[in-house]
């Protein structure tokens, strides 16, 4: 009996044995993972994991430059939410391609990540090109969109020219120095300066490039360490904002805002590029990023919408033409032309001016005026008084029309009041 007792043990501790040890290895090995999730969970780790690219021997520049931003962390903030709509794509490519982190921070220099900043020297977008460098890019720039401000083909155009500087002149600080002065201007200061190496410290750069070579090392330490400089960086969260899709056929900017249930504001934030309000598909698809939680509606919601997905067209303003001329022609008003298109309130139009005008399905003169269609006119006409709290939305909705339709039939901008008659046309 003892015997038996004993081999029970023995059979027993070992077996309690391994699977304390099990429990416990599961135990570290979750709390493992959460560690590394809570790490990852912020963007701003993966930001300071990727630095490379060292601080200048005398560092009085650099602090010089980051009490202005430690000076005023509101500011800096506000350039941070700025970035959060782009950053995680940004740090994907940087990162796939195997280049420095601070690439990612250029934009903070360029444009405070405002992709629609307003610039003097003609630049335009996230990575501020100028219309030469763009189109030698790739960058295609016309009346309907301005790739320069596309998030994507900006981003890319960057990242490649910069690796190319790189390859240059196979220094990281002088490709970033290019990237502000001209490669040209670059190659020409190193030829008058081979005995100086290429170290940007060395060299007799103008004092505004390394300012901003040293303004973009300033901003790294920063982020590097943020509290020792007593900043309390937003969180970004390290998962992707937005998701991409390819449309085939001219559409409307409202109408893929109202498609994807987001705010026009919000589609202009993430595609900034268009400079009207229709997306034209010239030779290839165009591709519109989505948040990336309403991607699947957006899809949904195109895929089953029937109705012209396009609304607006150019036209050429002829000889003796007047912006009045034009809006009863195109049943639409002279204060929405002039919003559309951004003419002043008592500025002419030229002639050949093109101008964005309400597009208007044809019809034969013979099936106007014929009496079938007068009647059936007739019995699809209704006529809807507005009432408080209305909107055009909401009305276009109830009578499964669109906006744009309602104001083409009543010759009215977005502006109700009560009382108000809508001549609305039953489907």
């Amino acid at each position: 009996m003892i015997l038996k007792r004993n081999v029970i043990t023995a059979i027993l501790l070992p077996l309690i044995f391994f699977v304390c040890l099990f429990l416990s290895f599961n135990a570290f090995a979750d709390r493992l993972l959460q560690d590394k999730a809570q790490h990852n969970s912020n963007l701003w780790e993966r930001v300071r994991s990727g630095f490379a690219l060292t601080l200048p021997p005398d560092n009085k520049a650099i602090r010089k430059i980051a009490a202005s931003y430690i000076h005023n962390p509101h500011t800096f903030n506000r350039i941070v939410s700025n970035s959060e709509r782009y950053l995680f794509y940004i740090i994907e490519e940087v990162e796939r391609r195997g280049m420095p982190m601070e690439i990612a921070l250029l934009p903070i220099i360029e444009s405070a990540y405002d992709p629609l900043i307003k610039s003097d020297s003609r630049t335009a977008g996230l990575w501020q090109f100028i219309p030469e460098t763009g189109r030698i890019m790739g960058l295609e720039q016309n009346v309907w969109h301005d790739d320069r401000r596309d998030i994507v083909a900006s981003t890319q155009a960057a990242l490649d020219y910069l690796q190319y500087l790189y390859q240059r002149f196979d220094n990281w600080k002088l490709a970033i120095a290019a990237y502000n002065l001209g490669e040209g201007a670059i190659s020409k200061i190193l030829a008058k300066h081979k005995h100086k190496g290429r170290s940007i410290y060395d060299l007799n750069l103008p004092v505004e490039v390394k300012h901003y070579v040293y303004k973009l090392l300033a901003i790294k330490d920063i982020i590097a360490n943020a509290k020792k400089y007593g900043i309390q960086l937003r969180s970004v969260p390290n998962r992707p904002y937005f998701d991409t899709v390819k449309i085939h056929e001219h559409i409307d900017i409202p109408l893929v805002a109202r498609l994807a249930n987001i705010s026009e504001a919000e589609f202009t934030a993430l595609n900034p590029a268009y400079n009207r309000y229709v997306i034209k598909v010239l030779d290839e698809p165009r591709t519109l990023l989505i948040p990336k939680e309403k991607k699947e509606l957006f899809v949904r919601n195109l895929e089953t919408y029937q109705d012209p997905r396009i609304s607006w067209q150019f036209y050429r303003v002829k000889k003796g033409e007047k912006i009045n001329d034009i809006a009863v022609r195109h049943e639409t008003s002279v204060k929405q032309l002039q919003t559309i298109n951004g003419i002043a309130r008592n500025k002419n139009l030229t002639l050949g001016q093109k101008i964005l005008v309400p597009e208007i399905v044809a019809m034969s003169q013979s099936r106007i005026n014929s009496s079938s269609w007068k009647k059936q006119l007739k019995s699809d006409q209704s006529v809807y008084v507005v009432k408080k709290g209305d909107t055009l939305y909401e009305i276009a909705r109830r009578y499964r029309t669109t906006v744009d339709q309602i104001k083409r039939w009543n010759n009215s901008d977005e502006r109700l009041s009560i009382g108000q008659k809508l001549v609305m046309l039953r489907s």
